[in-house]
């Protein structure tokens, strides 16, 4: 129970105690005064409590809708609770946060018929599980090798080869135009087209955008913003360009494409990345969610090689770069 008159507790801490509290059900008198008396006693405790409000609401929602995390969790059966492990942790505070990962965890497992976010599984033709990857080779000879919870749809006709990448990260070695019947090679994602005029090139999702990378050849580059109106750029080997919803296309800029694909030899790169943009990719190699809480910790910019074998060495070092601190759960680590 926390504690209202201990001056050396992390308020980050006693407030994710009291938002747990809250949630279980209202509190008794005495401990509604002692909540209260907390939140007057210094302003930095009702900022603490409003992240950890955010904090529980984004861990509700992984638990109604749990994505590409169920398919990757150990089915429980609710009728043998005693089956559930203990987690061990080092400090009676993290006891909270950590029952409540393990409740997240029993309604993951319980949603285990979901099969990844359902939308993205139905219309994949193509996919791979967390710390996966994969290699494909399309009708008309095409080769693809998506990286670690990726997924595309292949829709190919009698006037062009159409690829949409639905999420992750594709690599593709695509068959020229002329030996395809005169049917140029697309590969669509989210609102933008890169239509190759040459062989190799990389399409990622990144974040709430997208990133072309060239290795070979020419690729044209379209996206679409709000109203309609579209921009188109030609990448040329060794050229790069992102574009978002908005249909910004950032400009070309130089890219290493031995770095563009460390992903295939297990390395993950990153060069001045937002953290939030760091840890979704690090979710597509780890079951489980690692989140960031706060606006100003998530736009954070870190550059850095990790392995992509060693996730856990790579939060670990996330958080020493940033000064921020971890929260960890069976199936969630928050950092803050």
């Amino acid at each position: 129970m926390p504690q209202d008159n201990d001056h050396t507790e992390d308020p980050e801490l006693v407030a994710a105690e009291w938002v747990v509290r809250l949630g279980a059900g209202p509190l008794d008198m005495e401990s509604r005064r002692a909540f209260d008396a907390w939140l007057a006693a210094n302003s930095d405790h009702a900022s603490a409590f409003k992240q950890a409000q955010i904090a529980w609401g984004r861990m509700g929602e992984l638990a109604q809708v749990p994505g590409s995390l169920a398919r990757h969790s150990v089915h429980i059966d609710a009728a043998r609770p005693a089956l559930l492990k203990p987690v061990s942790v080092r400090h009676r505070r993290f006891a909270p946060f950590a029952a409540l990962a393990a409740s997240i965890a029993v309604a993951v497992g319980l949603g285990s018929a979901w099969l990844g976010d359902p939308i993205t599984w139905l219309r994949a033709d193509h996919r791979t599980a967390i710390a996966r990857t994969g290699s494909f080779t399309l009708a008309d000879g095409t080769r693809v090798e998506l990286g670690p919870s990726s997924a595309i749809a292949v829709n190919y006709d009698k006037r062009e080869r159409r690829v949409e990448v639905l999420s992750g990260i594709a690599y593709f070695t695509a068959v020229p135009k002329a030996r395809a019947g005169g049917r140029p090679f697309v590969v669509e994602a989210a609102n933008g087209t890169s239509q190759a005029l040459g062989t190799r090139f990389q399409v990622a999702r990144v974040g709430e955008g997208v990133a072309v990378t060239v290795m070979e050849h020419d690729v044209a580059v379209s996206a679409a913003d709000r109203s309609g109106q579209s921009r188109r750029t030609v990448l040329s080997p060794g050229q790069r360009v992102q574009y978002n919803a908005d249909g910004g296309l950032d400009g070309m800029m130089p890219a290493n494409p031995e770095l563009a694909l460390a992903w295939r030899q297990g390395r993950l790169v990153f060069d001045r990345a937002p953290l939030e943009q760091i840890v979704a990719e690090l979710n597509r190699y780890r079951a489980g969610r690692i989140m960031v809480i706060g606006d100003e910790l998530a736009a954070q910019k870190v550059s850095g090689v990790f392995d992509a074998n060693d996730i856990d060495g790579a939060i670990a070092a996330l958080s020493a770069e940033v000064g921020a601190r971890r929260l960890s759960g069976p199936l969630l680590t928050a950092l803050y």
